[in-house]
């Protein structure tokens, strides 16, 4: 069997790789309780990017890079949109520390660019199943955000969901604990528990007697928070056996400079792999308690899902290891429940090729129609993408 060649002659930080590169790439795979044990809390996040092993110690670089041409109905552009760098040092055995600096656009603020920390923690290790984690946090709230490196996904633009109501990419400042536990011979328990600052009143936008609810806005500050009040943010995932996973997770706390209201984000998340075919989607639902005497229009419950089919083509065959994939994504968000309209909907076609599972050239053209309040679905707004990401 190619697992077990695999499982005799590679490490473990290696062999979790090669679960990850193998699911991706669509193979079938029998799992064993060794397999298991062996697998990552999560194929593709901190503790799994390529090029960073647990093995030895002193500090490891590595990193991705991504780049766009977009076209639409109103011109086209090119658009460095990411490079980032990743840093993880092996201070000790038990004190690993790890970040992630993101260039965007170019990084120069007077060209719409940006340079920030994604994240940066310290992470001191009791047991596998009870590790602290302390500092600048990529917040578990649902997958996409721990698994937002382009290279990783099939599509260029992110989901709309992941986007609006996550929101992706969410660091926080804050401090917790996270775990991986094995409860079977094929199976995976993982979570992430941490407080962290939370977010402020920027999810409240628009001038007075128009304000609109929009998460978005108000990711709050890494420095200091906006009120004494801090707010919980958790994930508990499972996978059953390999090529399967399940998640729920929650985000609640005070937003508002008084402490008075809170804004609560639920999300749920799965992806399913059955040979070439994977099927993955996340749904979140927003519940932010509101001055409704002050701003009566303002919505209290948004909620939004995507849905995504993967396929796999031509793997291990014609390009000798290299693989096409075929992509369709559906994404629909509400941005207020209690009424009708103010929705946006969405539908991606895609087709991407790795020559490797750590680059990818991706071309995909999406269709966006929005629904305003108590108003009629607008026409589709269609954009073409190519890009390409590559990890480093």
């Amino acid at each position: 069997m190619f697992w077990q060649t695999l499982r005799n002659s590679m490490s473990r930080r290696q062999l979790a790789a090669a679960a990850m590169c193998f699911v991706l790439g669509g193979g079938a795979m029998t799992a064993s309780a060794e397999t298991a044990s062996n697998r990552p809390e999560q194929a593709g996040g901190i503790a799994d990017k390529p090029y960073l092993t647990t093995l030895g110690q002193g500090a490891i670089l590595g990193g991705y890079m991504d780049m766009e041409f977009e076209w639409t109905d109103d011109g086209s552009t090119f658009d460095q949109h990411r490079f980032v760098p990743f840093i993880t040092g092996h201070v000790s055995d038990r004190v690993t520390v790890s970040a992630e600096i993101e260039f965007e656009h170019g990084g120069n603020p007077d060209a719409d660019g940006e340079v920030k920390l994604e994240y940066a923690v310290m992470d001191f290790r009791m047991s596998e199943g009870l590790q602290f984690r302390g500092g600048v946090l990529l917040s578990p709230l649902g997958s996409f955000n721990l698994l937002h490196d382009s290279p990783l996904n099939d599509l260029t633009a992110r989901p709309v969901v992941s986007r609006h109501l996550i929101p992706s990419t969410l660091s926080e400042s804050g401090m917790g604990f996270f775990g991986t536990m094995y409860p079977g011979e094929e199976s995976v328990f993982s979570y992430q528990a941490y407080l962290v600052n939370g977010f402020d009143e920027g999810i409240i936008s628009g001038d007075p007697g128009s304000e609109k609810l929009r998460v978005r806005g108000g990711r709050g500050s890494q420095k200091q928070d906006n009120n004494d009040d801090k707010s919980i943010v958790a994930r508990a995932g499972f996978s059953p056996t390999l090529g399967a996973n399940l998640g729920l997770s929650v985000h609640s706390g005070k937003y508002d400079n008084a402490g008075d209201h809170r804004l609560t984000i639920t999300a749920l998340d799965a992806k399913w792999s059955f040979g070439a075919l994977e099927l993955q989607g996340e749904a979140a639902m927003v519940n932010a308690d509101v001055d409704q005497v002050a701003m009566p229009t303002l919505a209290e419950k948004q909620s939004g899902v995507y849905g995504q089919v993967n396929y796999h083509l031509l793997h291990d065959a014609a390009l000798a290891g290299s693989v096409f994939t075929a992509v369709a994504r559906v994404d629909w968000i509400d941005y207020d429940t209690d009424q009708d309209g103010d929705t946006e909907e969405g539908f991606t076609l895609g087709l991407n090729f790795r020559p490797t599972e750590e680059t990818v050239f991706k071309m995909d053209y999406n269709w966006a129609w929005q629904t305003p309040v108590g108003g009629e679905k607008g026409d589709a707004e269609g954009r073409f993408f190519f890009s390409f990401a590559t990890y480093f």
